[in-house]
């Protein structure tokens, strides 16, 4: 009778995981391999460099951020740097590990930034600080303790610089001594993506708009931290929590004075002034977006890349030669569109096609960023670290200059 319990037992547990099985194997997914391509034309390195050990395998959006003779990067670890824009040489290195709020810390965490405006260099921290470097030497002009963590980048507005922290809560500080000027109240749900979405500004920097945790896309007056408008993009929907997550992480963009969102579980809305809506694509990504003039280049949760026409919604191309790679957000550069995955290769989409031209493995601790675009060159900042000035390969020459400097976390 125990001999045959235990049987019946068994027979019922494999059944349950069976069922278990089916019950998920839609969530199951493949990543892709990495693309076998003939590249239609060569990546040419202008020069490379490092800053600190780079984000490791945490969450970051530390991007370089460049002036016209310079370019401003920073390491979770604290070191900041402004290299010259041509050769890569370091100007000045700031190492905020040095700070007294920091003793008693690992590191700085620094993850929010950089940000240029009124001549100082912005950078924000998980540890909760905001930071505000002299641009032309690089010292500590003055520190900011928000009391939470600030993931996204700061936005130099006005008389002010401007701060989202994962709690949802917007504070205006004063750009020159530091003193906070406003701050709105927290708007956080439980359980979010990791990080909060880019600001906007609009309308000649008077309003702000940002996406929320709670799939909202709000719209404050700069001037008082005043909430003018809500738009709803992601509503909260399936069966357990994670489904549920309808984070708007990507940032707002205003073009030609109509709105684009896209939410996490949620869809791509295009508005008109006054907020209503355009089209409505069904559509999930918690990336940042990108534009020519007349497509919108969307990276999903899947890692597909999509490019969407601007005035109808509808869909000019699709490329899943990625899936599950942890594809990074799109950035248009002439005619291509480029994104980079988690094996380090940064790809040439063709803009018109969506058909990979050429790619190239930058570094084997992988791309978490984008590059930035500036005047012809593509600014790359890696996992470990290292910034690359990267361009189209011209003619027959396929040599480049390099100049490498290692510096400790």
């Amino acid at each position: 009778m125990l001999r045959k319990a235990l049987s019946l037992t068994g027979v019922l547990c494999f059944s349950m995981f069976i069922q278990s099985c089916s019950l998920f194997e839609k969530d199951v997914y493949v990543i892709a391999d990495v693309p076998d391509i003939d590249n239609q034309f060569d990546i040419n390195v202008v020069w490379d460099t490092s800053v600190g050990s780079g984000v490791g395998k945490f969450f970051s959006s530390l991007a370089p951020a460049v002036s016209d003779e310079k370019v401003f990067v920073a390491s979770r670890g604290g070191k900041v740097a402004a290299l010259d824009r041509k050769d890569g040489s370091k100007i000045w290195t700031a190492d905020l590990s040095d700070e007294e709020e920091n003793d008693d810390r690992r590191s700085p965490r620094i993850s929010g930034g950089v940000a240029l405006g009124f001549d100082k260099v912005f950078v924000g921290s998980e540890n909760g600080y905001l930071y505000a470097l002299d641009r032309s030497e690089g010292n500590v002009v003055w520190k900011y303790n928000a009391g939470e963590e600030i993931m996204s980048s700061p936005v130099p507005l006005a008389d002010r610089v401007i701060v989202y922290t994962t709690s949802g809560r917007l504070i205006a500080i004063n750009d020159e001594t530091g003193e906070e000027i406003w701050k709105t109240s927290s708007e956080f749900n439980d359980l979010s993506l990791r990080g909060t979405s880019d600001l906007t500004s609009v309308d000649g920097g008077k309003i702000l708009m940002y996406g929320t945790s709670q799939g909202k896309l709000n719209m404050i007056d700069s001037s008082n931290g005043t909430l003018i408008n809500t738009i709803i993009v992601s509503l909260p929907k399936g069966r357990n929590s994670i489904d549920k997550i309808g984070s708007v992480s990507a940032q707002p963009l205003f073009l030609d004075g109509e709105l684009v969102a896209v939410g996490y579980h949620g869809s791509l809305m295009h508005f008109a002034g006054g907020g209503t809506n355009v089209w409505k694509k069904n559509l999930s990504s918690y990336r940042n977006m990108s534009y020519d003039y007349s497509d919108l280049f969307v990276t999903d949760e899947k890692g597909h890349v999509h490019s969407i026409s601007r005035t109808t919604g509808e869909e000019r191309w699709v490329n899943k030669d990625l899936s599950y790679r942890d594809v990074t957000a799109p950035v248009q550069y002439d005619s291509y569109v480029l994104v980079g995955d988690m094996d380090g290769y940064l790809y040439w989409l063709d803009s018109a096609t969506g058909k990979i031209a050429s790619m190239e493995r930058i570094d084997s601790d992988g791309l978490y960023i984008p590059p930035v675009i500036y005047d012809g060159v593509a600014y790359l900042q890696t996992r470990s670290g290292d910034i690359y000035a990267i361009t189209r390969e011209s003619g027959s020459d396929s040599s480049s200059s390099s100049s490498s400097e290692d510096d400790d976390d």
